[in-house]
């Protein structure tokens, strides 16, 4: 409040910043009395962003104080797709990617990473097909053609072999599939989800094996990451049949996920800890729940137990 001293008075008031006698106008506030130019200068909240006064409303964030305008424009963050300050709620991705919720109503999700695709965000994207959306980031480790395929089958069965998963059959053919609908038609079993398979059919002669059958499918497009833990999953499920497992389906499921999370381990990126984090959260019986049933066998009893009393753990 801005009032006029009289100097001729009996009251003597000094300002409670400098202590000097005020003569003309001052200002109490909490009942205390200031001079105009002290009270401007040392006592009235100052905006921590532009140091100017405060002089009506402002915003108190983490214990500091700014004008209206300087926390909206420089302090409040930003979305990350349109630059613009997040006011209200907004939503936030496994990559710390902050956004407005509408965006993710009008933006396509990358199917490998799970980004929503923008220029902003992760410079672009493409159009693989009808079920296929690849954003940048993600574009240039796409698999989907044939000659990437024999560098990449060495590297994961190299480290399935490093825990124990050996005596893999050599010549397995591996076939690109160019979409889910194809995918499906090749293991029988409608599943939005579906990214391999493995055709397995063995020939018995009185009781012996004399020939198998062996064929993997994967869907093409793939980031390089996720293309090596579908492998590596359907590789384990190789492991099994070759080696005349009988399992029950959550079982068998969560025993191949431990491939694909091995992949994951040794790979080590957002993308790898975003696909982890998507197993455990899975809620699928035999790929969910089944996998973390597994993953905490393993975690009790090691590889080498794991795999020799895999028929005695349902």
């Amino acid at each position: 409040m801005l009032t006029t001293s009289n100097q001729f008075g009996m009251n003597e008031y000094r300002c409670k910043h400098c202590n000097v006698i005020i003569l003309k106008s001052y200002i109490v506030v909490d009942q205390k009395n200031y001079h105009e130019i002290c009270y401007n200068d040392f006592i009235r909240p100052k905006c921590d962003f532009c140091k100017n006064n405060i002089i009506n409303t402002f915003t108190e964030y983490n214990s500091k104080k700014y004008h209206q305008s300087c926390f909206i424009n420089n302090i409040l963050e930003k979305c990350s797709i349109c630059k613009k300050p997040l006011e209200g709620e907004y939503l936030t991705d496994f990559y710390d990617n902050r956004y407005h919720t509408y965006h993710h109503n009008d933006l396509a999700e990358c199917s490998s990473c799970n980004r929503l695709i923008s220029q902003q965000s992760t410079n672009g994207g493409f159009d693989i097909n009808k079920d296929t959306k690849m954003c940048a980031k993600c574009y240039p480790y796409i698999i989907n053609r044939e000659n990437q395929l024999s560098k990449i089958n060495l590297e994961v069965r190299s480290l399935l072999s490093s825990v124990g998963i050996n005596n893999l059959p050599q010549q397995i053919p591996i076939t690109l599939v160019k979409n889910i609908e194809e995918l499906e038609k090749y293991s029988g079993r409608n599943n939005i989800s579906i990214k391999g398979f493995t055709y397995y059919n063995k020939t018995m002669l009185q009781g012996v094996k004399i020939n198998e059958n062996i064929h993997i499918y994967i869907l093409s497009n793939l980031h390089s990451t996720a293309f090596k833990a579908v492998l590596a999953h359907e590789l384990m499920h190789v492991f099994l049949f070759v080696n005349n497992y009988k399992l029950s389906s959550d079982t068998m499921e969560g025993f191949c996920n431990l491939g694909s999370k091995l992949i994951y381990d040794n790979t080590q990126t957002e993308l790898s800890d975003y696909l982890t984090l998507s197993m455990f959260k899975n809620k699928d019986p035999d790929y969910g729940i089944g996998f973390i049933k597994m993953n905490e066998a393993l975690k009790k009893k090691g590889w080498g137990k794991l795999i020799k009393e895999l028929n005695y753990l349902d």
